[in-house]
């Protein structure tokens, strides 16, 4: 196959793909979900929050030590004392805050990754693309392609990189969205919010293969749906397994043997806690605002390696696409 052969066979699943995705039912969900979020991002204001860039000090009194020296002296000192609000949804919603304008934005900004990015964006990603599968191999599409001289296996391949450009062209709009929604609501614009786009596509690519297989296997949405939620759950309680593990004390640590099992569990399975904390550490929000404890300790002891932990997911997730591709040549199937 030449390279012009590829991008042609490339811009026709992925038109497929969009096609698909416009016409899913959850299409319109997904929509409503983006503009909550962006319209969310865009209704942040903020009430007597300096920045801290408006300082040659930038460092704020605590109430409690401003109480003590007094107003009059902090002014001398060049040093704010910070007692504001962060306003949302119209001021219907006020977060009191003492910390500079650059810190709230970030705050708000770790709370809109684990709608986006996270735990809830990525779920909701595999809950989208479940049918994509299932229904390209009962469609049109791959009665076509199969009178192609092409493997199953390339196609099969070929259609998961579809969607993978697919959910890269979305979580560009929702994730560049929410960043432009929040830099003009704010007038801060922390640019290390756009690392959780890469962490996205990341974590869609690890989970996503799963889901791949039990459409593959199962012609079926709903088991595609159910089963690749399963997984990331199955993955997400191995990660937290092994990292309460390595925090615990002697006498709490699990067995020799049940530890054994936990780490090679970890390092087959994809880690979303990982990449969780990988986001927040992009984000130089990890130390502002810290994950539980157990994960920051296993962060901060090196005990988290992030390549490692990457490529052993990215490993996974190959594996799984290879059991797919074997699947898929099952001749019943066929």
């Amino acid at each position: 196959m030449t390279g012009p052969q590829f991008i042609q066979i490339m811009k026709r699943l992925t038109s497929e793909s969009l096609r698909h995705a416009v016409a899913s039912h959850l299409f319109p969900l997904l929509l409503f979900y983006s503009a909550l979020i962006i319209t969310l991002a865009s209704t942040v204001k903020f009430s007597n929050i300096p920045e801290a860039s408006s300082y040659e000090i930038a460092q704020r009194a605590p109430i409690e030590e401003a109480a003590r020296i007094g107003a009059e002296e902090l002014e001398k000192s060049g040093i704010p004392l910070i007692k504001g609000e962060i306003r949302l949804l119209f001021g219907a919603v006020k977060v009191p805050w003492i910390k500079f304008r650059e810190s709230a934005v970030r705050y708000f900004e770790s709370m809109l990754v684990f709608l986006t990015s996270d735990a809830a964006g990525v779920l909701f990603a595999l809950i989208w693309t479940a049918g994509f599968i299932p229904e390209f191999l009962q469609g049109f599409w791959w009665s076509m392609f199969k009178l192609r001289p092409l493997s199953t296996g390339f196609m099969l391949l070929a259609k998961t990189l579809s969607v993978l450009l697919v959910l890269s062209l979305h979580g560009a709009i929702l994730i560049g969205g929410t960043w432009l929604a929040l830099g003009i609501s704010t007038q801060v614009w922390n640019g290390l919010f756009l690392w959780s786009f890469m962490i996205l596509v990341l974590q869609f690519a690890c989970f996503y293969p799963a889901s791949v297989f039990l459409g593959t296997w199962s012609r079926s949405t709903l088991v595609a749906i159910v089963g690749s939620i399963a997984f990331w759950a199955i993955c997400w309680m191995v990660n937290h397994a092994h990292i309460e593990n390595l925090s615990a004390s002697d006498q709490k640590s699990a067995s020799a043997l049940a530890s054994h099992l936990i780490d090679i569990a970890y390092w087959i399975l994809p880690k979303p806690i990982d990449f969780s904390i990988f986001m927040s550490a992009a984000m130089g929000t990890i130390k502002e605002f810290p994950p539980p404890t157990p994960w920051l300790n296993a962060w901060e002891n090196g005990n988290i390696q992030t390549f490692f932990s990457i490529l052993t997911s990215l490993i996974s997730s190959g594996v799984v696409l290879w059991l797919s591709c074997i699947e898929l040549k099952d001749p019943v199937r066929d």
